[in-house]
């Protein structure tokens, strides 16, 4: 056999900690997070109290071009459609947040029918039929 040729090693020593055991969880025992996720409900009054918003705005839109100002009711409407739109998307952002459903579906409906686009659009509709 062939000769071995020594070379020096360093040795690191290396501390291992003991691996714990967990105390196993019955099934009776619910077992709570030590923080409960929050979740904000703000998200969804703010989509009714903009869905809500639209309707006032649309109102006045209608009030004010009634009483001749048609360039103040046609600013109204337009602000009426961004505030619809805008609680829209609040709306389907509770939806993704997941807290009071209910009342993001309800103030997302009731934005989008209180939008003048979509009112017009139904109101056009509501009238074929009638001439039919």
């Amino acid at each position: 056999m062939g000769e071995v040729e020594r070379v020096p090693l360093k040795v690191v020593p290396i501390f291992v900690q003991p691996i714990e055991e967990e105390p196993p969880v019955e099934d009776d025992i619910l077992v709570e997070e030590p923080f409960p996720r929050k979740r904000p409900v703000y998200v969804a009054f703010a989509a009714a109290a903009l869905a809500l918003g639209t309707i006032g705005v649309h109102i006045a839109a209608i009030v004010v071009a009634s009483a001749g100002e048609f360039v103040t009711g046609t600013l109204l409407g337009y602000v009426a459609i961004g505030l619809s739109a805008l609680a829209v998307l609040t709306a389907i952002g509770a939806l993704v947040v997941g807290r009071l459903r209910v009342c993001a579906i309800a103030a997302g409906i009731l934005a989008i029918l209180a939008n003048p686009i979509v009112l017009l659009v139904v109101l056009r509709f509501l009238s074929g039929l009638q001439t039919a």
